[in-house]
């Protein structure tokens, strides 16, 4: 189960990622800085997964997430189909370097918080919090 989660977890970040790639000025502004909000909201979350102390913790670290996802998602859907050369994530234009840097070294740190949340994966509160943000995720598909 802990593994799954994990998983799927990563999945739906590396899609997220995915959907909103792009460049910064010029052709790809737009993306750079949907993509930007993306990945600083996802930075803090790992920021807050290195502290959680109780379940009430990672729900809020869940829900803060899960609320910058569902604004996003509509641009993410929209950029996705504007510029679908984007999808290659090992070669991305070289404006968007700098950020699918940090894009690489948040998908790191984010394995070892999501493994913190397991603690918590049986609190119903957690699961209800997980599952609105899974179901933010999969808005942007």
């Amino acid at each position: 189960m802990k593994k799954a989660v994990i998983f799927a977890t990563v999945v739906l970040f590396v899609f997220g990622i995915t959907a909103c790639k792009g460049g910064g000025g010029g052709k790809y502004a737009d993306v750079k800085e949907v993509l930007e909000k993306y990945v600083t909201a996802n930075e803090k979350f790992v920021t807050a997964l290195d502290n959680i102390k109780s379940a009430d913790d990672v729900v809020a670290a869940l829900n803060a997430l899960t609320v910058t996802t569902k604004e996003l998602a509509p641009k993410m859907k929209e950029i996705d189909t504007k510029y679908p050369e984007m999808k290659d994530l090992q070669n991305p234009p070289a404006e968007l370097k700098p950020l699918m840097d940090r894009v690489n070294a948040v998908m790191g740190k984010m394995m070892t918080g999501m493994e913190k949340i397991m603690a918590y994966a049986s609190d119903p509160k957690v699961q209800e919090a997980q599952t609105k943000y899974q179901e933010a995720q999969a808005a942007i598909k």
